[in-house]
Parts: structure tokens; C-alpha cells; sequence
């Protein structure tokens, strides 16, 4: 999922919102094309488009089922839409709601990062006061399952919920930055039916107000939902006491996936599709079509089969034996795209909306590697041992899969500077090594390259750096899938040229994400130096709030930098589109990790599906969008 603050950012104690990039890259297979408006696909290292798009056809017919495959050991195991942070599915369980559920401003359009006006419930919001009150005001039309209108007051319900559930524990929404939504909203008040004032505690930027924190909003329907108990009486959710007995009561429900499809309390809901079955053992779920949807268009396809698997092989098998109406390509089959399309799928895919890296530590004391990458010339010196365009082309990691990737917000992004997607430090052992000679290293290709040149003086190895120090680190990637193994040994060998030792070893996903962080694991800072696990999907507004300021809660390597902390707070407070444009090409300089690719996120479906292209341009954010779907 999700670029302002990422959509997902880990939390002080637990994953919250920080979506890790799915790393599924592949090959081109030969399999080049065109997507509309002249995007040259995969088949060129750094293409942005893999495949082709193709173009609505056919003739629609109204039913049908369409089987969709769930990603191997995935599964939405909550319902509520204020998720959890524990919840390491959680993009997962975001993405099942949405199709039940619908947020108050919707994103992406396609595949650009923005917010979508025509699938939002609300028109964009006014902001007035100094941008201190925002004025919401819902669209007519849209309704509950059960034909009541979304109204106001389920705005408001959502609010109150939302701050109930996060005094109760910090940890009860994966979303939450202190200091941000809801933190920053003194007041939320339905001032008539179908408008919403909220009054802020300070001045923010519209566009990140509304990019960044309303997207978070999920109407909920308060006639129906504000209850401590199943038959209790509807309570008035503007009590905290009564907000909190709510939210206890959603929140136990919402954790028993086996009465997920049961349960009449889902039942109601504004989206496309309800849940019409769901299986615990497997977590096999169908959704079936919600005949009262009143957005844009009604589904035509009747049912929803989302069916699970327990690998990638067993998945990919029945893809080609015509069994899955649609499903990713992981990296390790990408090779045998021309088998899809011989068995009649389309092919497509375009990098998630975020960025990938390797992330440094820069309060691991160990032998000095925080005095070490501390250096802005040593950063500078790793980058420029990272082969983007190699990496890209090479059959053993993105296969062609993938776009070079310079910074925090993707090239679809409307933020994105001029120079996004120029390498700002290439690929150039050269330089690299001219860079650690200039400043008092003496390189020994193959062996260890020591400071020679102690002190703080523009030629010299820098502030606690003594004579005689070498450089060693370690890098700990995910051991699955195989490319961060492929990406990590090509890095550390390179740098082993240039007399940097750089030990590599895998490690769980989870491990990495719960232990190699330093807001949610301190005491574990002095293990680690480097990690690699994915990276930040982002929401559209591409600031690095809680991600890259020195506070961040989100800020994995404790990065910290005055500079940067000016630009995001600029980014975040002011009114000048162009101060995050400056954030980005400082982040991209001032490297508070090292850039990785973004690798394409690949989907086959099967020719007799279609639809709008829009409504598979965003497949890449495996944000779906069923509605406008049909079967020939």
C-alpha cells in the first residue's frame, strides 16, 4: 500500500501503519508494450510499466464470479476500520474493507497518486481560519446497505471512535503519529446532515491535510453501530465514556474472523460488496455484490472468490491451469509470462506507490558505525557502490522488473521534482573511492581501509573517527523472497573492492520490523547497522513526516537532520506545494538511506475480464476497484 507521511509507519512499540513493499519483481520475458500515453514497458532496466495495459473490450455481461488469489500466508483478520498496529497484515485487512467500507477521500486515481474525487464521498474539503477549520461536505446520494444516508454524524463517529480506541492504547490504530490525526483535531462537529467542521489545534497544508490525514476518515454507520452490546440501546458516541464502551464492544467483534460473514453487524455497509462467506481454517472469503450501492457504478459481477495459498509455486500453478480469474506474479516466475499469456491472461505491472531501500542505523555505537554513516561523503560512497540499472537488468534480481528509484516520492507522483529520477550519486566504484581518499582513507582494494587522516578539517575522516579505524557492517536483508539476498551479496561484494567489510545474513520479515528499529526496539540499536526488507508505501502528499524528521515514530534509523526537519515541517505546515519538492531533492541528497529500485508489482488477469484501464492501473497498488469490472 501506501506519498506524504507512508501510509503504514512503525510505531514506537509495534508495526502500525507502514506498508512494506511487496518486493515481487521479475523478468520482462521479452513481454514489452505500451501502456496509454506512451510509457515504454519493462525490457529496458528502469522501465516504469511492465507489460501492457490493455484496452477496455468486449461486450459487458451483468453476474458472473471472478476468483482473485490472496497472497500466500495472507489474510484480513480484523473488520473494524481503525486497524490495529499488531496487525502485520495490515494492508491486507485495508484493502478487504475498502470493498465494504468506503474512506472519505479515496485514493490513487489510477495509477498517479492522488486523491481520487470520483470514487471520495466528500467533495474536496474548504479551509478557512487561517487553514485552522476545515469545512467537509458529503456528496448526496450515497447510502447504507440498509437505505439510510451516509450522513455527517458517521464522520463524527469515526473521530470519536478513533480517539477513544487510541486512549485506551496508543497501539489500537496501526495509523497513528502522536501529535497528528486525530491529535490535531480540537473538535468534530456535524453541523448539518452532510457537513463536517473540524477545528485544528494548528495551521496545516490543505493538500497534506487532506491527502495525508482525511484519507485515514472511513464513515462508519453510527444509527447502527453505536452500541456497547449486540442488542444494547444506540448511545450518544460524543461521550468518551460511551465512545469507549463502543469501540470495546466493535473491537471484540472485529476479532472474530469466524463470525465475520455471520455477524449482522457487517451487514451494513456503503461499499460495492458485503462479505458473503468466510472460512477460518482457510481464510478463504467471497464477497457478493451489494445490490444498494449508490456510488458511481454498481458491480456487475455478482461474487468475489479470494482464495488463499501457501506459496507463490502452488499459486503461480493455478494461475496457468486457468483456475484463478486473476493474481500477482511473483518475482520467481515472471520468466514464464509468456505461459499466462498462452493461457489467456493479460500481463501487467508498474512499481507500488513508494520507494525501497537499505536502511542505515545511525545509533548502532558498534565500532564506530554511527560516527561512520554519520558522514554524508561515506553515504554518498556506499550509494555510488549500489547498480541500479545492473541490478535491474540482472536475471538473478529484478529481471528487468523494476524502475531506478532516487527518493521518497515515485515518478507518478505530481510532487515529484524534475530531477526524481536522476541518480544523484551513480553508480561509480571510481567515485566512491575518490570520495574516501579525499577525506583521509587510505583504500586497500580487498583488504581493510583505514582513516589515516583523523579530524573534523574537509579532508579528513571526520568526528569520532580515530586513526586507524576501518569500516565494518553488517546488513541483515529478508530472507524472503531471494532477491534481497541477491541485492545485499552484490552490495557487500562491491564494497569489499573498496576494503568495506559488509557481512551479510537473513532474517524473518517480522524479526526485521519488530527488532531492527530503533523506536520500537532501543536496546537492540547496537546490533545492527543495515537492514533491507522492502520499504514505505506512500500516500499522495510525499512529505516524510514521522518517517524522516529526528521525532518520527516511524523513523527506523533514527535519521536525524535539522535541514530535513525544516523542509518537512515546511511541508506539512505551510502552503507552498514546492517546499515538499525541496524536502524530496534534499532526502534524495542527503541519503537517510540508500536507494534501491522500486520493483514492479505484477498482476495477471484473465482476457475475458475487463473493464475501464483505469480501473487496472491501479492493480500495481493492489488497490481494487471491482466495481467497474465486468465479464465478457
Amino acid at each position: 500500500m501506501s506519498g506524504a507521511r507512508t501510509r503504514r509507519a512503525l510505531a514506537a512499540a509495534a508495526l502500525a501503519t507502514l506498508l512494506p513493499l511487496a518486493a515481487c519483481s521479475g523478468g520482462s520475458g521479452g513481454d514489452g508494450g505500451t501502456r496509454t500515453g506512451g510509457t515504454k514497458t519493462a525490457g529496458t532496466a528502469g522501465a516504469q510499466t511492465f507489460g501492457e495495459l490493455p484496452a477496455q473490450s468486449g461486450t459487458p455481461k451483468d453476474g458472473g464470479t471472478v476468483d482473485i488469489a490472496q497472497q500466500p500466508g495472507a489474510g484480513p483478520y480484523y473488520m473494524l476500520p481503525i486497524v490495529p498496529g499488531a496487525f502485520n497484515s495490515a494492508y491486507v485487512t485495508y484493502q478487504f474493507q475498502r470493498l465494504m467500507y468506503r474512506p472519505l477521500y479515496w485514493f490513487p486515481e489510477g495509477a498517479s497518486p492522488k486523491v481520487n474525487p470520483a470514487l471520495s464521498l466528500a467533495e474536496p474539503p474548504e479551509f478557512a481560519d487561517g487553514n485552522k477549520t476545515v469545512t467537509i461536505r458529503l456528496k448526496p446520494g450515497y447510502t447504507w446497505s440498509d437505505g439510510s444516508p451516509v450522513e455527517a454524524g458517521d464522520v463524527v463517529f469515526f473521530i470519536n471512535l478513533l480517539k477513544a480506541a487510541l486512549k485506551k492504547n496508543a497501539s489500537n490504530w496501526g495509523g497513528y503519529t502522536p501529535g497528528q490525526f486525530p491529535d490535531n483535531v480540537t473538535s468534530a462537529t456535524a453541523t448539518s446532515a452532510s457537513t463536517v467542521t473540524l477545528k485544528l489545534k494548528d495551521a496545516y497544508n490543505p493538500e497534506w491535510f487532506t491527502a495525508d490525514e482525511l484519507t485515514y476518515v472511513v464513515p462508519l454507520p453510527a444509527k447502527k453501530w453505536a452500541r456497547a452490546s449486540a442488542d444494547g440501546p444506540i448511545l450518544d458516541h460524543g461521550s468518551p465514556k460511551n465512545a469507549e464502551a463502543i469501540y470495546t464492544y466493535l473491537d471484540k467483534a472485529s476479532r472474530d474472523p469466524a463470525s465475520f460473514a455471520t455477524d449482522p453487524l457487517w451487514q451494513t455497509v456503503n461499499g460495492p460488496y458485503r462479505l458473503s462467506g468466510f472460512d477460518v481454517t482457510t481464510n478463504f472469503y467471497s464477497m457478493a455484490a451489494n445490490e444498494a450501492y449508490t456510488g458511481p457504478q454498481k458491480p456487475r459481477i455478482k461474487t468475489l472468490n479470494f482464495r488463499p495459498f501457501t506459496s507463490e509455486t502452488a499459486k503461480f500453478n493455478q494461475l496457468v491451469s486457468g483456475n484463478l480469474t486473476m493474481a500477482t506474479v511473483d518475482q520467481t516466475h515472471v520468466s514464464q509470462v509468456r505461459q499466462l499469456k498462452a493461457a489467456g491472461y493479460h500481463v501487467y505491472g508498474a512499481p507500488r506507490l513508494g520507494f525501497n531501500f537499505i536502511m542505515l542505523n545511525f545509533k548502532d555505537t558498534t565500532d564506530n558505525v554511527d560516527k561512520i554513516l554519520g558522514q554524508l561523503y561515506v553515504r554518498q560512497a556506499l550509494q555510488h557502490l549500489i547498480d541500479q540499472p545492473g541490478y535491474i537488468a540482472s536475471k538473478g534480481m529484478y529481471n528487468g522488473a523494476a524502475a531506478e528509484s532516487y527518493g521518497t516520492a515515485p515518478a507518478s507522483s505530481p510532487y515529484a521534482p524534475g530531477s526524481g529520477a536522476t541518480a544523484p550519486y551513480p553508480y561509480d566504484p571510481a567515485a566512491a573511492r575518490k570520495l574516501l581518499e579525499e577525506h583521509g582513507w587510505k583504500v586497500v582494494p580487498g583488504g581493510a581501509t583505514t582513516c589515516e587522516r583523523p579530524g573534523t578539517g574537509p579532508a579528513e575522516c571526520g568526528a569520532g573517527i580515530p586513526q586507524g579505524q576501518t569500516i565494518k557492517l553488517n546488513l541483515f536483508y529478508r530472507s524472503e523472497p531471494q532477491l534481497h539476498s541477491a541485492v545485499s551479496t552484490a552490495f557487500a561484494s562491491e564494497a569489499r573492492k573498496l576494503g568495506i567489510a559488509i557481512s551479510v545474513a537473513p532474517k524473518t520479515f517480522s524479526f526485521l520490523i519488530q527488532n531492527y528499529n530503533v523506536p520500537a526496539a532501543p536496546s537492540k540499536a547496537g546490533e545492527w547497522a543495515m537492514s533491507t526488507w522492502g520499504g514505505f508505501s506512500t500516500t499522495p502528499y510525499p512529505t516524510m513526516t514521522g518517517t524522516f524528521d529526528s521525532k518520527g515514530s516511524g523513523n527506523v534509523g533514527a535519521y536525524s537532520d535539522p535541514k530535513a526537519d525544516e523542509l518537512i515541517r515546511a511541508s506539512v505546515h505551510g502552503d507552498d506545494r514546492e517546499a515538499v519538492q525541496a524536502e524530496i531533492e534534499h532526502l534524495s541528497k542527503d541519503l537517510p538511506v540508500l536507494w534501491l529500485p522500486t520493483a514492479h508489482t505484477i498482476w495477471a488477469w484473465k482476457d475475458t475480464l475487463s473493464g475501464p484501464q483505469e480501473a487496472f492501473a491501479n492493480l500495481p497498488s493492489s488497490v481494487l476497484t471491482p466495481e467497474y469490472w465486468y465479464l465478457k
